[in-house]
């Protein structure tokens, strides 16, 4: 099994999270870039690394915040299960103020980023939401200072979603995540 990690908005594919998932899947199983702020530039590196891990290895898919969005398009489009980590369900609204000059907190780059950016979000907004209900698995901290946990709950209704009490946008659960993420592949592989 790979896993596919896909960072949020002026993240970098390495830090907390990442050192979780390759410590409970070992680093080899854990694939995580650093992608392009263009939305474009990010989609076409993660479609092409999605096609071709999923053809060697049972592929999931993490995302977390804007990374969440990315891997529930990615899961539209090639069947391939996710599981999103506080994820944005509207960057188009939600990044709104970050257009301008922007600094990636990790790596440091400096960029603008645009209305046009969040033009091309809208591109891969998933519509028919429902008919991933089986490939995708929602975490939430419920104190989330960014993304309203309470809609993002009610907007994945009917999903398998976990929301933890308290903790924060960077996400504070992921070693209570992991231990129920084992128990769902022990169910997928029964099936």
């Amino acid at each position: 099994m790979k896993i596919l990690y896909i960072h949020g908005f002026n993240s970098a594919g390495y830090g907390e999270k990442v050192n979780h998932l390759r410590d409970a899947f070992k680093p080899r199983n854990v694939i995580s870039p650093t992608l392009h702020y263009d939305p474009e530039e990010a989609i076409s590196q993660l479609e092409f690394l999605t096609d071709a891990i999923k053809e060697k290895d049972n592929l999931f898919i993490f995302g977390t915040s804007l990374g969440g969005f990315y891997a529930l398009y990615l899961t539209e489009k090639f069947k391939v299960p996710s599981v999103l980590i506080n994820p944005s369900i509207d960057p188009y609204t939600s990044l709104q103020k970050q257009v301008g000059p922007q600094k990636n907190f990790k790596t440091e780059e400096e960029y603008i980023f645009t209305q046009g950016h969040l033009e091309k979000l809208k591109n891969y907004y998933v519509k028919d939401l429902k008919s991933l209900k089986d490939l995708v698995y929602v975490y939430l901290d419920e104190k989330d200072e960014l993304l309203d946990s309470k809609e993002t709950a009610k907007y994945f209704e009917g999903f398998h979603v976990v929301v933890y009490p308290d903790g924060n946008h960077r996400f504070t659960h992921m070693k209570e995540l992991i231990e129920d993420f084992k128990k769902i592949l022990e169910e997928r592989w029964k099936k």
